[in-house]
């Protein structure tokens, strides 16, 4: 019976140890990476002339883009009235218009985009940004979670849903803007046309925000008239844009492109309330888009600073080369080999040599051949010059 049992191999050591393997037990020199001047000055001068490359184009490209500002916060009424004198309890329903003559000193070629800009008007608050409901965007009407305290007001003992809901859109942007054409011959004024189509991206239009679900022979203002706002509005791409929330105070967003020079606004956005600033803006842009010298002068000032620092480390790599070449030369010029034979006795047999060898074979694993030679020159020459 014993011999019938089947002889299983014996495990020696510890089963699921892994090999003594570079690899295996981590020890590749990729591992440990040793940093010297002569690796970082390749990447410190590839990275710079790179960095800075970017920034030259940049800064070149939104030179190209031109950009007019016409600031109309305090805007003066045909009977020399500023705007801002007005007070907001005096205006109810009333809108007042503004005329601004605009004089373009280049020659605006290409797309050419209008902007409304506000300044002071801070968007990076949490409740703020946060007062609205994704679902009522997308075309469902009655989803207001969310939004309070603007969900829905009470009409008649009945709770009427708010379309759109939040405080995003109840800071909605609603001054309106016509731009005329002055003939400087006839002094005559065409309205020049513009439109909407392109502001906002196809992608973002079909995934943020979708018109309601429609019957056969109904408009939209048909299926916006169960809510308290009546969203068949021409601000439509107003608040869209301004869902889009910016975190610097000021800030611009599209309104349309032409399809200058004189705008008539119509002025009903309060901002007095907070000391801003509104201006209308007309942009011609290129490949680089709206004219924004942050990013530029950003890569120029890295791709700079990175180029300093590459000559830095080649000072730092030549003086170390020069201090080195100096040293051998002091040794090798001698005249009497006997010092030197006698300073090499002197020193691979001296307990400083055997201490410093220990130390760098057993902690280090290997044996630094700069740090060695540097050693070994420095104690010979002082043991020269002692012997001297």
């Amino acid at each position: 019976m014993p011999d019938d049992i089947p002889k299983l191999p014996r495990q020696r050591g510890k089963k699921n140890q892994p090999k003594d393997t570079a690899w295996k037990q981590q020890k590749l020199p990729a591992l440990r990476p040793h940093y010297s001047i002569t690796s970082a000055i390749p990447v410190t001068l590839i990275t710079g002339l790179a960095t800075l490359a970017m920034g030259i184009a940049l800064f070149f490209g939104h030179q190209g883009s031109l950009e007019q500002e016409v600031l109309y916060t305090n805007c003066t009424l045909p009977n020399g009235t500023q705007i801002v004198r007005v007070l907001r309890s005096e205006m109810g329903n009333e809108t007042f218009q503004c005329s601004y003559n605009i004089i373009l000193d280049q020659d605006y070629t290409g797309d050419i985009k209008f902007y409304y800009g506000l300044n002071k008007f801070y968007q990076n608050n949490r409740l703020y940004f946060n007062s609205r409901n994704d679902q009522q965007l997308r075309g469902k009407i009655n989803e207001i979670d969310g939004c309070d305290p603007l969900q829905y007001v009470e009409m008649n003992g009945t709770k009427v849903p708010i379309a759109p809901c939040g405080f995003v859109a109840n800071s909605m942007f609603n001054d309106t803007f016509q731009l005329f054409y002055m003939n400087g011959t006839t002094n005559g004024t065409t309205r020049v046309p513009w439109t909407t189509r392109g502001v906002l991206g196809e992608t973002e239009m079909k995934r943020k925000f979708r018109n309601p679900v429609r019957a056969t022979n109904q408009t939209l203002c048909d299926v916006f008239q169960s809510s308290f706002k009546d969203f068949c509005i021409r601000f439509f791409y107003n608040y869209s844009a301004l869902q889009g929330t910016i975190q610097p105070p000021s800030w611009r967003y599209p309104i349309c492109q032409l399809g200058v020079n004189s705008t008539d606004p119509d002025v009903d956005y309060p901002v007095d309330m907070y000391d801003g600033d509104k201006s209308f803006i007309i942009a011609s842009e290129n490949w680089v888009g709206p004219r924004n010298l942050f990013l530029p002068v950003i890569y120029l000032v890295v791709g700079t600073f990175l180029l300093l620092v590459t000559i830095l480390f080649i000072l730092m790599w030549l003086k170390q080369r020069l201090s080195r070449n100096s040293v051998f030369e002091v040794v090798m010029n001698l005249k009497d080999n006997r010092f030197l034979l006698t300073a090499l006795h002197r020193f691979f047999n001296s307990q400083e040599y055997s201490e410093k060898h220990l130390h760098l074979t057993n902690c280090c694993k290997q044996v630094n051949i700069y740090m060695l030679k540097e050693v070994f020159v420095v104690h010979v020459v002082t043991t020269l010059t002692y012997n001297t």
